[in-house]
């Protein structure tokens, strides 16, 4: 194996293919508020759940289950949700016809490209799993003393698992992407490649769902506790297919070298059949690529241009590309759905459960508490479904290499504008009706507070669609390699995210101030809250199309 060759490549691609952070100060700002918005707030609370597990699990003397089942977790999801992006950046990235003819090893190219992808895609997963040992180290610490949470062979593992979890998941995708790419040769059509990720997806859902049989009562106290006694029918068949991942729970959990070692000989094993397989069958999945790309195109037919006007026009395109699109249709529209049915399947499953049957009883008898926290949770809904689908700050950065379009049709910048800002709309703003629709007929809210909360929503829905596609149009990510480096390399999305969950942090903040120091009734809340979106609305409503114009008219 050609390491040094390898290791030049990756570096190759890791700067080619990330979007670079612009030059404007406003960035850095956005990028420290990224940091205070997300990321940290995410390892802390997931520190805190290891911590928690960890804690109830020392008292059926299984302190490792904990830890075992989060890392599991996370193996299974980047599994899932990395199989389509080392697809994508194996087999169908736009540099694939340059490097091809380079005098390259085309199996040192597939691993330079697996190597570059692990660490692109598992940056936060590196932050997440840092903070599970840390959870877990500080319960072991406060339950059985400092000497044993600093056991030196429990901490070098933790450091190793921090480096090396996502691996052996990663490799199984780029091994199932080469297995494919040669056995489906004969498939005309990169369909049956992109429904992959789904299937996984659902087949690792209705593994969880099979997993809660058994256990009574669905709820936190149980699932630890099917954990614990090992009877846990998930957890059991996510040890049978990431086999490694036991052995450095148990290395961490009991300070074991022996398994510390057979982890490391597990990874090294996977990596190497990896190459093996690569000399064996990624030329020939390199020319299935290039078949089906050019297939594709040859289906292409031609249509008669029919006059419409310019903003449909404009409207059918942007639509046409995320829905023809794999990596956008999934990831910017589609997602959408997961809202209204994930507060249906929420609300439905536990309605009757004493917490939640209590929350239900205290709003519907007009409490003031309840009634803040819902309509906190609304807020919250609105900022965040709208920032993480990413239709607004990835605007222009989904015209890629064809940015310059822009400037050149014949349609002027504001009707493109709106254009782009529609679909947002079209994509979102029901998913968010609907949410809010099967939030007000399980909490028994009356008709005025669903239209009331419509409201709100749209508020908040407009704000973050100004602020995304004026983020994307002052920094638009050009030189994408494919959709799904147009979608995690995106800088934008990023900020646009963080910057609606800080948005939504002051609102709520406003309202923990007004009601629980100040004393206020809940209705002055609604009043402010209503008052204060609705300015930034029409402020941004204002100077947003101006500022995103005169951003178009700058990028070339």
């Amino acid at each position: 194996m050609n390491y040094s060759g390898i290791a030049s490549l990756a570096r190759i691609l890791s700067k080619n293919s990330e979007m670079r952070m612009p030059e404007k100060k406003i960035y850095k700002a956005l990028a420290l508020i990224a940091v205070l918005g997300i990321m940290i707030p995410c390892t802390l609370i997931v520190g805190f759940i290891s911590y928690v597990m960890t804690e109830a699990l020392i008292e059926v003397e299984n302190p490792g289950g904990g830890i075992l089942f989060e890392v599991q977790i996370l193996s299974a999801f980047s599994m899932v949700f990395g199989i389509m992006v080392i697809f994508s950046v194996l087999f169908f990235s736009s540099d694939r016809e340059h490097f091809t003819t380079l005098p390259i090893a085309s199996h040192d190219l597939m691993m330079a490209k697996f190597m570059y992808a692990y660490f692109a895609e598992s940056v936060m997963e590196f932050m997440i799993l840092v903070a599970v040992f840390a959870g877990y180290f500080i319960a072991i610490g406060k339950n059985e003393g400092i000497l044993a949470a600093l056991n030196p062979v429990s901490i070098i593992s933790s450091i190793i698992g921090v480096v090396l979890l996502p691996l052996i998941p990663m490799i199984y995708c780029a091994i199932f992407s080469l297995i494919l790419m040669n056995v489906l040769s004969g498939f005309k059509s990169t369909k049956m490649f992109y429904r992959l990720s789904t299937v996984f997806l659902l087949i690792f859902a209705l593994l969880f769902v099979y997993s809660l049989r058994g256990i009574g009562d669905i709820n936190m106290e149980n699932y630890v506790e099917s954990l614990g006694s090992g009877e846990n029918s998930f957890l059991r068949v996510l040890n049978i297919i990431f086999f490694a991942v036991p052995w450095l729970s148990d290395a961490v959990a009991e300070g074991s070298i022996l398994k510390l070692l057979l982890y490391l000989i597990a990874n090294v094993t996977l990596l190497l059949i990896l190459y093996y397989l690569g000399k064996l069958m990624y030329q020939n999945g390199l020319y299935t690529a290039a078949s089906l790309g050019s297939s594709e195109k040859a289906e292409v037919k031609s249509c008669d241009i029919r006059d419409e006007s310019q903003f449909k026009a404009s409207l059918m395109k942007e639509l046409r590309v995320i829905l023809r699109t794999k990596a956008f249709s999934g990831n910017c529209a589609y997602i959408n759905i997961l809202w209204p049915l994930g507060a249906i399947g929420l609300l439905h499953f536990t309605k009757d459960k004493e917490s939640m049957a209590s929350f239900i009883s205290l709003f519907s008898s007009g409490n003031d508490r309840a009634e803040m926290i819902l309509f906190m949770i609304i807020i919250g809904i609105a900022f965040i479904a709208t920032a993480l689908n990413s239709l607004a700050s990835t605007a222009f950065t989904r015209e890629g290499q064809h940015l310059e379009l822009i400037k050149f049709i014949p349609v002027p910048y504001e009707t493109q504008m709106y254009a782009k800002a529609a679909v947002c709309v079209i994509f979102t703003y029901p998913m968010l009706l609907i949410t809010d629709i099967v939030i007000c007929i399980y909490m028994h809210a009356s008709i005025y507070m669903c239209i009331f909360y419509a409201v709100i929503m749209l508020l908040s829905h407009i704000i973050s669609i100004v602020v995304g596609m004026s983020m994307d149009s002052s920094a638009p990510y050009k030189e994408w390699d494919d959709e799904y480096s147009a979608l995690r390399g995106n800088l934008n999305v990023f900020f646009n995210m963080a910057v609606m969950m800080v948005i939504s942090v002051i609102v709520i903040a406003l309202g923990l101030i007004m009601y629980e120091l100040l004393k206020m009734p809940i209705f002055a809340y609604y009043v402010a809250t209503f008052v204060i979106l609705l300015g930034v609305m029409i402020r941004l409503i204002m100077i947003g199309p101006k500022i995103i114009t005169k951003n178009m008219s700058e990028l070339f």
